[in-house]
């Protein structure tokens, strides 16, 4: 038997109630719950050691919540290579793989390992300051450099390896992972990309150029943004995370991560079939 997980969104009243009859579930069957009932909160801004050494002994996580929940589980256990597999409590529900009515047929195959891992390419961010690397933040859907609340535009450096490409004048810039291209840098004017191919979008945020369009860049290339205005005030985000601030000189390097997110499939539906039904569920 599995060693399961489960995570919750705090906010959606009818997380604690599905919780609480999965874990009645699993208990009638004697499959080990390896960490009680979590919440995301717990997750995202408190991962203590003692909470990752219990992640570590998991076999899958079940994330009850929507989109952004899986994103924040997905992005903390992906260096425990754990596979998750989503519940919709949500909306749109692009990454969720079970809606909560077919749950418990969906626990009954997952228990018996009947499914598959789809693994989704990650970004890992590192920001410079005075030349000195921080510590690395993986994101699975976008690394963002925006103004904050602050009123005025940004000058950001933007380069692919060694070769800068552009000074961009904007609210920000977007750089995304296949998975993400569906999120903020689609509402931003970004392409979709199949989350089969393993690139990097770099997509601009109200630009103030006519000519600085979203680009496409191969996946062993490293982007280096740069903020260069001893005015600006920005912030950078990490799947929509609180942010650090940055300042004139500091860079931010975004590449493709070594981790993955593993997501566990049950079903035949692919990316484009998911991509109509949800486009059509958002009209």
């Amino acid at each position: 038997m599995p060693t399961v997980g489960v995570v919750l969104n705090d906010d959606k009243p009818q997380a604690l109630e599905v919780a609480g009859q999965m874990a009645q579930w699993l208990s009638q069957r004697n499959v080990p719950m390896g960490i009680p009932l979590t919440r995301v909160t717990e997750l995202v801004h408190s991962p203590s050691p003692e909470l990752r050494d219990r992640l570590a002994q998991l076999d899958l996580i079940v994330v009850l919540g929507g989109d952004g929940t899986l994103i924040n589980t997905a992005r903390l256990v992906a260096p425990f290579g754990i596979p998750v597999v989503g519940v919709n409590l949500g909306r749109l529900g692009f990454l969720t793989e079970v809606e909560v009515s077919e749950l418990f047929p969906a626990l009954e195959r997952i228990v018996a390992g009947d499914y598959r891992i789809e693994e989704r390419m990650m970004l890992e961010a590192r920001l410079v300051r005075n030349g000195v690397l921080q510590p690395p933040y993986y994101a699975l859907n976008d690394v963002v450099v925006t103004k904050g609340d602050h009123p005025r535009m940004i000058r950001v450096e933007a380069a692919i390896g060694e070769e800068v490409v552009w000074t961009y004048s904007a609210d920000g810039l977007i750089v995304s992972s296949p998975t993400g291209s569906t999120a903020y840098s689609l509402s931003a004017g970004g392409p979709i990309v199949s989350p089969e191919l393993h690139a990097l979008l770099l997509t601009p945020i109200c630009p103030h150029a006519l000519d600085a369009k979203p680009l496409v860049i191969p996946q062993s290339q490293t982007v280096r943004l740069s903020v260069i205005s001893s005015h600006s005030h920005a912030v950078v985000t990490v799947d929509g995370q609180p942010g650090q601030p940055m300042v004139c000189g500091d860079s931010v390097l975004i590449q493709k991560a070594a981790v993955a997110c593993r997501l566990i499939r049950l079903g035949e539906r692919t990316f484009f079939r998911i991509l109509r039904e949800k486009m059509q569920q958002g009209r």
